[in-house]
Order: C-alpha cells, then structure tokens, then sequence
C-alpha cells in the first residue's frame, strides 16, 4: 500500500500551488490572511447634495431609499426606487421649532337635547309645515273658484 498523506476533512479553500516542503508549508499558513469576512454595519453616513436638480440625478440601487441633505438650503430629500428601480423623491423642509408645543388634551363636552326640547322642535316644525301648506290650499281654491267663474 502506498505511503498516501491523509488529509481527512478540510473545508473548502482556494487552489493554492503545492509546497515543496513542510517548512514553506507553515510558513505559508502563518501569514494566509484570515478568508472568513464579517459584515460590518456602516453608521448612517449623511450625503449632501447642492440643490433638488442633483438630488434629482442622484443614483440609487432598486428596492432602496437614500436621505440627502441639501447644502444651500433647509430641505431634506428621501429619494426611493421601487423593485424595478423607478425612483421617487419626497421633499421635506427643515424648520426649527422656536418653543415646546403645549399638549393639553380639551375634549369638547358634548351637548344633547332633552326630550322636551325635541318635542317643542317638533311642534314648531309641524307649525311652519301646517303654515305652508294652508295658503298653498287656499290659493288653489281660488284659482279653481276664478275658473269655474270664467267658465
């Protein structure tokens, strides 16, 4: 049987020429950077643009939002691409707030009617309907009286 190296179980790594000797061999291994990269999550960077023509023409990947600050002026661009990368802008304006809203919660106190205010409402509905129709019936006496009279 031939005298075979056992190399047992290696994970995968790059084709590498072979070595000449053992001594290489370590050495090589002692300065092979680590290949194992951690993703490192980026702080928020602010990227400023010098008017909304620029931010207009800003680049941006499909499915992404970036917020651009202009420059010259208070305004705030958040540039969006939907999933087939058409972008929208929305535009928002920068304004110090001079002093601390006062919050005060005033619930308005809700006014209903009693029964006997519905019922005068009631009656004096029923007053000026009775008023209108009377001389609706007794104008159409009289012209039905004057026709016959004609007649």
């Amino acid at each position: 049987m031939p005298n075979y190296p056992y190399y047992g179980y290696q994970p995968y790594q790059p084709y590498q020429p072979p070595m000449a000797d053992q001594l290489m061999q370590l050495r090589q291994n002692q300065y092979q950077p680590n290949m194992q990269q951690v993703p490192q999550q980026q702080a928020p960077s602010i990227v400023w643009v010098q008017s909304e023509a620029e931010a207009m023409t800003y680049p941006i990947a499909p499915n992404n939002a970036v917020t651009l600050w202009d420059s010259n002026a208070p305004v705030i661009y958040l540039k969006q691409a939907d999933a087939s990368g058409k972008p929208s802008m929305k535009i928002y304006d920068l304004v110090e707030r001079n002093s601390r809203p006062v919050q005060t919660m005033q619930t308005q106190a809700v006014e209903y009617a009693t029964k006997d205010e519905l019922a005068a409402l009631a009656a004096r509905l029923d007053a000026i309907t009775t008023m209108k129709e009377s001389p609706v019936k007794s104008t159409s006496k009289k012209t039905v009286q004057k026709e016959e009279a004609s007649e």
